[in-house]
């Protein structure tokens, strides 16, 4: 941390300060002498990452463990040298799996139907962080933490993956299931290494899905949840600070937004409510999946279609309409057992050609019963409700 509070690098040491706090509080609760100490110290840490991250320098000497103290076990004073040694050398193995997460994002904004308002805000916040204003001395600070809440299946990452592609970024995935881990410390150090991949692959948007279960309220009973939220402060406030070259974008999309950490929420300069396909949209949605895709309806309509599926997701038409493919393909191709049952060689699967037809009234209908939207009209009043206070 010392080498990079002499290089002026007040982001790097602003984490480092963090983890060091940390793995004090984890020394803690595993040794019964010094606990004290331990954590009087450790809140030392906690004050230090604080100001550091608001690019302020310490204000007094980087505190150490008092002379005369209990020493930590030597694997702990390595992990503590370690944690101090510089940012090059930080978390090799954290950085590696954060590289697994970046996704390819082939999605535009024409795979995406409806939503215009959407797409805009995101449109515009990509445009004022690229391009350059003609007068050199104006300064425009777009907002570059963006926060989707809404039901489940309105295209809440189809919109991230459009943004991404349209500004030629490194996406990165962060899912619930890459980033929390059964050990302790783990999944801070985790986010942490996403933000430095994210930095050092800009232009880049992070997106963090289902992020409720990542930043739930500190007081909602899981101990992690403190130290998860905590670092994720550090890092927004960190990168949002830091002047960099190219952009960094964090996109959240959450279906509970009632239950995110407040410090979190006010991180994110835009909130924007995604919510359920109006009768446009659904005609709009029921063409991406049937006619783009070459199939035709017979004896009903996209407008009727659009009409009777009000209260549906994006995602339960685009399912009902995978269905009712299917089903039209089960009817076309009556002998296909038979006609596999006759195929020696499995890669001659490759030339056979199985018929098409349309898409008849009573198959798109029958899928229609068969995906049932789980979101109730007191949901909804819910998402509208909170939209209106925060």
């Amino acid at each position: 941390m010392e080498k990079s509070l002499s290089q002026g690098d007040y982001y790097t040491a602003s984490i480092q300060a963090r983890r060091i706090a940390e793995l004090l509080r984890e020394l803690a609760k595993a040794r019964k002498w010094g606990q004290k100490d331990l954590l009087s110290l450790a809140r030392e840490y906690e004050d230090l990452a604080k100001r550091l991250s608001k690019g302020k320098p310490p204000i007094r000497p980087i505190p150490t463990v008092p002379a005369g103290k209990q020493q930590a076990p030597p694997q702990a004073r390595r992990a503590a040298h370690r944690e101090t040694s510089g940012s090059e050398g930080l978390d090799a193995e954290f950085d590696k799996q954060a590289e697994t997460l970046i996704t390819r994002a082939d999605v535009t904004w024409d795979d995406i139907a409806g939503l215009e308002d959407v797409k805009k805000s995101l449109v515009e916040a990509i445009f004022y962080s690229v391009a350059l204003p003609e007068d050199p001395g104006v300064k425009v600070d777009p907002p570059r933490r963006f926060l989707l809440y809404g039901p489940p299946g309105t295209g809440k990452t189809m919109l991230a993956m459009a943004a991404s592609n349209m500004l030629g970024a490194t996406f990165i995935n962060v899912s619930v299931d890459r980033v929390l881990s059964r050990y302790v410390g783990d999944a801070p150090r985790m986010i942490s290494a996403i933000f430095r991949l994210a930095v050092k692959r800009a232009p880049s948007i992070v997106f963090f899905d289902e992020v409720e279960t990542l930043m739930m309220k500190r007081d909602s009973g899981r101990e992690a949840a403190s130290g998860l939220v905590q670092t994720l402060l550090t890092e927004l406030d960190g990168f949002k600070t830091k002047k960099l070259e190219k952009p960094v974008i964090v996109i959240a999309a959450t279906n509970k937004p009632w239950l995110l950490d407040e410090a979190i929420l006010s991180r994110f300069e835009k909130r924007i409510y995604v919510p359920l396909p109006d009768k446009e949209a659904r005609e709009a949605i029921f063409k991406l999946n049937i006619e783009m895709k070459g199939f035709k309806l017979e004896g009903i309509t996209y407008e009727e279609l659009a009409e009777k599926t009000e209260g549906y997701s994006g995602r339960d038409i685009s399912n009902a309409c995978r269905e009712a493919i299917m089903m039209m393909l089960r009817r076309s191709n009556p002998d296909i057992y038979r006609r596999l049952s006759e195929i020696k060689d499995p890669s001659s699967l490759t030339n056979i050609r199985y018929r098409i037809s349309p898409i008849k009234r009573e198959e798109i209908l029958l899928a229609l019963e068969k995906v049932k939207p789980p979101i109730t009209p007191e949901d909804i009043r819910r998402y509208q409700e909170w939209a209106a206070t925060h």
